[in-house]
């Protein structure tokens, strides 16, 4: 498995002086930051199995999910975040740049990284407090003859086998070189000169074929990025999506082999 470090970098404002400005900003960059309590509803409905409610203290909104109960919204609304100092950020900081779903979001934006914030706590709740639990919520599925390990809980595993079948059925026998061999999915680690627990810790990340998908931290040549970014098929991309996952390609800091179960953001992308 080959350790990647995420990270995100400050958002920047954008300006436009044309339809053809609008849309770039639109698909580009990331759409205004929505209605917490519709973001809030969106992460309690894509986990039904947890049980989470919401609740609202001071101003505030905070979701109740078993003993815990987890900031959602300040009274004073979602801050910036610099995930390299929150593990566990306001739960809205995960909604604060929307997912571009499809075939748009090719062409991020500086500090475009929907995804790259995550919260420790949450998925500790949703997939297993420590590396034992975790791997006790794992299962072996198939991926293309390949035996992978992935979280049963929330679906994850079953979405996961669901674009196994997809990716099956493509007639193109191209697709497979750039899904296979696959890097990685369940390792628990922390992220690379950080402190904070990989998203692959908990069995809902996949890391397909590296010598296709390169990774940001690795520097590759500029002329190499653009490449794979106009070339990655888009229907490895489109299975993947349609089961709930986001793609690291879709990243300014991008990570072209890997795709992530993260429902929530699915259910609030922009189609």
């Amino acid at each position: 498995m080959t350790r990647k470090r995420a990270e995100i970098g400050w958002f920047p404002p954008f300006w436009f002086s044309g339809p053809a400005l609008v849309l770039v900003c639109l698909f580009c960059a990331a759409p205004a930051r929505g209605d917490p309590l519709l973001d809030a509803q969106a992460l309690i409905a894509a986990y039904p199995e947890a049980s989470m409610t919401l609740v609202r203290r001071d101003g505030g909104l905070y979701i109740r999910a078993g003993h815990e109960v987890l900031l959602f919204s300040p009274a004073a609304g979602c801050p910036d975040i610099d995930p390299d100092a929150w593990a566990d950020p306001p739960l809205c900081a995960l909604f604060a740049q929307m997912y571009p779903a499809g075939a748009i979001g090719r062409s991020p934006l500086a500090g475009f990284d929907p995804g790259r914030i995550r919260h420790e706590t949450l998925l500790r709740l949703l997939y297993g407090r420590d590396s034992k639990s975790v791997a006790e919520n794992c299962v072996a599925l198939s991926f293309l003859g390949s035996r992978l390990l992935f979280n049963k809980r929330h679906g994850a595993a079953q979405a996961l086998s669901r674009v196994a079948d997809k990716l099956e059925r493509l007639a193109d026998p191209d697709i497979k070189d750039w899904l296979l061999p696959v890097a990685g999915t369940f390792s628990w680690r922390t992220i690379t000169h950080s402190a904070r627990i990989s998203a692959h810790s908990f069995g809902i990340a996949i890391d397909l074929n590296k010598d296709k998908g390169l990774y940001w931290l690795w520097r590759p040549p500029g002329a190499s990025v653009a490449r794979v970014r106009q070339e990655y098929p888009q229907a490895i991309v489109d299975a993947f999506e349609a089961e709930g996952f986001i793609w690291g390609g879709k990243w300014h800091s991008f990570d072209f082999m890997h795709f992530e179960y993260r429902p929530e953001l699915r259910a609030a992308a922009r189609p």
